[in-house]
């Protein structure tokens, strides 16, 4: 089915779903084994030779088919590939496979029995599955399955969530069904990882997805993990299923031309090292939720999907624990660190499709007036100017909403500016710049105040890997005096010059072009955190000295050790340090254990404001409260929200009261974070007792609350 073929209002089954232009695997260098979708749906037919392996490692010649095995094989990935296709296989690894007759359970299995083994697992064409939400014939095939994948061997999968919200913002075409019909079981099977959708190319199609055919696909990345380049790296257990053009709405409202789905646990590929490529389901509930919590307050995000469990697929990680697979949707995953790979690699014509490919595909870049200067016209100069400024308002949301990433390696980092990977993240509690959220963080180099600083060493790395291609495109602007629109190298661009000193002449020059994004960088940063700050504390007019006042506000916070979420959310109810109920406002503000003279740098502090907000004048101070609550979360997904639910989840799923039920309430609240949820009005003296009548909304209050002190602070685990 082509990306034309449906209107955009048409409500499309998941299987229906038309697959985009846009996607990276029409436009970016393959893996060399896996070269095209095709490729790989001819897996299933691989015939392994008796004697093959038993002469030692096989040595691959040209036109050999490629043993299954090679795709949940770690291995390096060559000639520039930027990605690999690869199959969904959600399975326990090591991989339990042996011989018929072996019953002492050796695994002591053949190289010819595992990929015949490994062959059955991977789809067939053989295996069409008829799509239940369209009449479409068999021959217009979108997914693929096999014998084994419809039988009691592959794990059985539940829906524990499907987040309705996701899929109304940005994918409004999509019909998931109704719970129990087959619509709704197909889009199941897709994203636990059974049913894979693929597409069969046609030779006299036009357009690159009907032409070339469909496969999922992993991507090919390096990156800088706590400050130390870590070479290949990659989607070790994310598998991108579905690229599908964006409505012409979601497209106005986010910027996308592609909406892309990936599976994070769906098993094994070959970037996954020595790990097992699924994830579990504790993390898959912390990403599930964290994602949407961080979109519900603005700031650009990966989203979550849906949360499928696999209670029968056992994962070990410091204990044994369930697995489970998050869909996840954003507009592209691409990283920082896949510019980093090619670049380490001296893959100069990859690193220039990758350039091209997002200023073009995912940028949508248009032509610059030929009257800028030469460095205007560099493309890939611009490509870097755009992951700095969308990084920059990212990492300003994350800053004024108090959100710990924990891990911003370079590949972490998303060319879109979206918040991606959610490991070890937090909201803030009590507020304290140097909080580090990540117990394997030991030197805090991640810590909350360092965040900005991390992601323009991210922005910083890119502007490394691309220096020579954008000074090569400035020369080439400068010898193109009257050129119009972007200055482009052609392929093969490394090898036109006369040798290195070409090599290094524009790696000086793009240099020079990066420093200045830097500085820009930083300007941006500050102007959006300035921007979302002033919001926060309810100010519509912009003052030089904001800043000072949003800084002692927060020095008073960590001083006071008060919570960040629930000082400013109170913040709105401040009337006037004269007002009768300005002593009951303070002391609610303030904990009976502050010290003494908390109170005296309190007033001081909302004096100033005060007069900060008088300045504003009488038409800006109407409807303030309002105005601070719509920005001013009640709702925050704490750590001890998270581990509640989770092991709500794992301990007792079902039933009132149960893991499934809280899990649906929580992903409400972080949908609707600024909703009152009780809260108590301080000025009438209330303290939210009884202000819940319903034992639902009594529930929702307590979610609201603070929690344990214990948890305060709390430090996650990377593993997942």
């Amino acid at each position: 089915m082509s990306s034309t073929a449906m209107a955009s209002n048409e409500k499309q089954s998941l299987l229906s779903l038309p697959v985009s232009s846009h996607a990276p695997i029409y436009h970016l260098p393959p893996d060399p084994l896996f070269p095209t979708p095709a490729s790989l749906l001819r897996l299933a037919e691989y015939d392994a030779p008796p004697e093959f392996g038993q002469d030692g490692p096989v040595a691959l010649k040209e036109g050999d088919p490629v043993p299954p095995s090679m795709l949940r094989r770690s291995r390096q990935i060559r000639r520039g590939g930027c990605f690999t296709y690869v199959s969904p296989l959600p399975i326990e690894f090591p991989y339990d496979i042996r011989e018929e007759e072996d019953e002492t359970r050796t695994n002591s299995a053949k190289p010819s029995t595992i990929e015949t083994v490994l062959a059955e697992y991977e789809v067939s064409t053989q295996c069409p599955v008829r799509d239940a939400g369209t009449s479409a014939p068999a021959s217009e095939s979108t997914a693929f399955s096999s014998s084994v994948r419809d039988s009691s061997r592959f794990p059985r999968a539940r829906l524990l969530s499907l987040n309705r919200t996701l899929a109304d913002d940005w994918l409004p075409q999509l019909d998931l069904g109704q719970e129990g019909d087959q619509v709704r079981q197909q889009a199941i099977d897709v994203m636990a990882g059974k049913t894979v959708l693929a597409r069969e190319p046609r030779s006299d199609a036009q357009d690159l997805p009907d032409k070339n055919g469909f496969a999922p696909w992993s991507l090919c990345y390096a990156g800088h993990q706590f400050g130390s380049f870590a070479g290949q790296l990659g989607d070790g257990r994310a598998i991108s299923i579905l690229s599908t053009p964006a409505t012409p709405e979601v497209a106005a409202k986010t910027g996308f031309r592609a909406i892309e789905l990936q599976l994070k646990g769906a098993g094994r590929t070959p970037y996954s090292r020595f790990a097992d490529g699924l994830a579990v389901l504790r993390s898959s509930i912390r990403e599930y939720l964290g994602a949407e919590a961080v979109a519900a307050l603005g700031v650009p995000t990966s989203r979550a999907l849906a949360l499928v469990h696999l209670p029968d697929v056992k994962v070990r990680r410091e204990r044994m624990e369930n697995a489970a697979i998050v869909t996840r949707v954003a507009g592209s995953w691409i990283r920082i660190g896949s510019f980093e790979q090619q670049a380490y690699r001296g893959e100069t014509d990859s690193l220039r499709a990758l350039s091209y490919y997002v200023a073009r595909e995912v940028f949508a870049l248009g032509d610059v007036n030929s009257a800028g200067t030469a460095a205007s016209r560099s493309l890939s100069l611009n490509v870097l100017r755009e992951v700095a400024r969308r990084n920059a308002l990212m990492v300003a949301g994350w800053q004024s909403y108090g959100f710990c990433h924990g891990v911003i390696n370079t590949d972490n980092v998303a060319i879109n500016g979206s918040t991606i990977d959610y490991g070890p993240y937090a909201f803030m509690d009590i507020f304290d710049p140097s909080h580090i959220c990540n117990h394997s963080d030991d030197l805090g180099r991640y810590k909350f105040s360092n965040q900005p600083t991390m992601v323009l060493f991210a922005v910083s790395k890119l502007g490394e890997a691309l220096s020579e291609l954008i000074g090569a495109e400035v020369e080439l602007a400068e010898r193109e005096a009257d050129g119009a629109g972007f200055a482009e190298v052609s392929e093969g661009w490394a090898g036109e010059g006369e040798g290195s000193d070409d090599m290094e002449r524009w790696r000086e020059r793009g240099l020079q072009e990066v420093e200045k994004v830097k500085n820009d960088f930083v300007q941006i940063f500050r102007d959006e955190y300035e921007r979302l700050m002033r919001l926060r504390l309810g100010l519509t007019q912009g003052e030089d000295d904001d800043f000072q006042l949003v800084s002692r506000w927060l020095d008073l916070l960590a001083q006071s050790e008060l919570d960040f979420t629930s000082s400013h959310r109170l913040l709105s109810q401040f009337s006037s340090t004269s007002d009768p109920s300005f002593e009951r406002f303070l002391s609610a503000f303030l904990p009976a254990s502050a010290p003494t003279n908390s109170r005296s740098d309190w007033t001081g502090w909302f004096e100033s404001y005060e007069a900060r907000l008088a300045r504003e004048g009488e038409a800006a101070c109407t409807g303030r409260r309002e105005r601070m609550n719509a920005v001013n979360p009640r709702f925050c997904l704490r750590q001890w929200v998270l581990e509640e639910t989770i092991r709500k989840c794992d301990r007792e799923p079902d039933g009132p009261g149960g893991g499934i039920e809280q899990l649906e309430r929580v992903l409400a609240m972080s949908l609707n974070p600024f909703e009152a949820y009780g809260e108590p009005d301080v000025a009438q003296g209330e303290t939210g007792e009884g202000a819940c009548p319903t034992k639902e909304e009594q529930e929702r209050q307590r979610l609201c609350g603070i929690g344990s002190e214990e948890l305060l602070g709390f430090q996650c685990s990377c593993s997942s």
